[in-house]
């Protein structure tokens, strides 16, 4: 079963026993938001009997932070009255294998369901960074992050001060780019300004631990460029990345091992290709993590 990492009065994260995974659940007056829900039969079980016992008469909706397997695996489990996800992420041309990835998993480990496998269908695409909902006295906004995914996106709860965050901002993960570390790091600058537009002082990330002041996620976001500038370097300048300064932040090597190789040889492509320069002498200044002091929501 799922257990609660996080939970006060409108917010309850749950964490899968696999790689750390958040499942968040929202209640507002108007509202309960199920963001991402999975990953075993018994923790998304967890997570729908939950959100049974506290819907009354609200609506339910789901919202998908973009089309990576683990993240949408439990879809079908969930009665929703809409479902939230990005333009890229419903016309994702990968619908089919991202299924195949899912059905191997559970037939690989022996799995069953009480639900159907299958990849999420829209009734709200977002196309654009800002997009606003509101149902009756809830507001969010959507803002389009990609570089992990080509079809990653955050939402926002403005009555929260709450940003669900996706695939970025893990304290236990460094940066896993699967589409373009240039888009990554555009996502990255964008987010203070995705701060000043929405004033949220909570970040959920995808995995890990929430980050529970505007100080913690920032700090976040500060390793996250350090690591994609010190993996630039290594490339441009053909000398050996500190994997040991790498664990001695983030702590299990196994697997982000191949994540860190994957990395490598993406930006080394992006790099022959031109798409990013490394200039010794203009090296880029890490942002300050603390400029709003000690600012809380």
């Amino acid at each position: 079963m799922s257990k609660i990492l996080f939970r006060d009065p409108n917010i309850t994260i749950f964490q899968s026993a696999l790689f750390q995974t958040n499942s968040t659940v929202v209640k507002t007056d108007d509202l309960i938001l199920v963001v991402d829900p999975a990953w075993l039969p018994d923790e998304v079980a967890a997570i729908r009997e939950y959100v049974d016992s506290i819907r009354e008469e609200r609506s339910v909706f789901l919202v998908f932070t973009h089309s990576d397997f683990d993240h949408i695996i439990g879809y079908k489990a969930f009665r929703a009255d809409k479902v939230f996800m990005s333009e890229l992420m419903v016309e994702n041309p990968q619908r089919i294998a991202i299924v195949e990835q899912m059905l191997d998993f559970d037939e690989q480990y022996y799995i069953k369901r009480s639900y159907p496998l299958e990849y999420p269908e829209a009734d709200f695409k977002v196309y654009r960074d800002a997009v606003q909902y509101r149902h009756h006295g809830t507001k969010m906004a959507f803002y389009l992050t990609p570089g992990h995914t080509a079809d990653s996106m955050m939402v926002v709860v403005w009555q929260l001060g709450l940003c669900i965050a996706g695939d970025y901002l893990s304290n236990i993960e460094f940066p896993f780019i699967y589409h373009s570390s240039v888009e990554y790091e555009k996502t990255l600058e964008k987010l203070p300004r995705i701060h000043d537009r929405n004033w949220f002082t909570r970040l959920i990330p995808g995995h890990g631990d929430p980050a529970l002041t505007i100080n913690d996620w920032l700090q976040r976001r500060t390793d996250s460029l350090a690591y994609i500038y010190a993996l630039r370097e290594s490339i441009a300048m053909n000398t050996a990345f500190d994997l040991a300064a790498l664990w001695e932040k983030y702590k299990f090597p196994r697997m982000p091992i191949k994540e860190h190789e994957a990395n490598t040889v993406l930006m080394r492509r992006e790099f022959e290709q031109g798409l990013w320069t490394w200039d010794p002498d203009n090296v880029p200044m890490l942002p300050d993590p603390t400029p709003y002091g000690e600012t809380t929501h």
